[in-house]
């Protein structure tokens, strides 16, 4: 009994440590005079929820996976190329909406639409921000 409960914590631990192992990009908002810093966490234990963390941001904002399509395949068993929608969830019901073009593990195109205006935010990859557990802004 002693045995299946030690088997059992170690299962609980290590499952537990690969869910808060989420993938993250650090992002830069481009053609602005102040770019907009964020980190979008993609949550790998629930593929279709997610958030995101703005520099100097109040906290994080939760956004839900609403729609992912094939664009483009790829000749020669490349990876395809996807679009995926995701919408901010806020007290106040729905918020902007993120769109996000990946191909593999690449970010080729990062859009967000703001609800309140429509006003089009394009990003890239902010690949100085990157540490292995958060984007870092702020760094030396």
């Amino acid at each position: 009994m002693n045995k299946l409960f030690g088997v059992l914590m170690v299962i609980l631990v290590c499952t537990s440590a690969a869910a808060a192992e989420n993938d993250f990009r650090c992002l830069k908002s481009i053609g602005v005079k102040t770019p907009l810093k964020l980190q979008f966490v993609f949550q790998t234990d629930k593929p279709d929820k997610g958030y995101v963390l703005y520099q100097n941001g109040s906290g994080p904002i939760t956004v839900k996976l609403i729609k992912e399509r094939e664009v483009r395949r790829v000749k020669g068993g490349g990876p395809s190329e996807f679009e995926a929608q995701w919408e901010e969830i806020t007290s106040e019901g729905t918020g902007g909406k993120y769109i996000v073009v990946t191909q593999g593990a690449r970010i080729n195109e990062f859009r967000y639409i703001r609800k309140k205006d429509g006003k089009l935010f394009k990003f890239e990859e902010d690949t100085d921000a990157w540490t292995e557990k958060k984007c870092e802004w702020n760094k030396k």
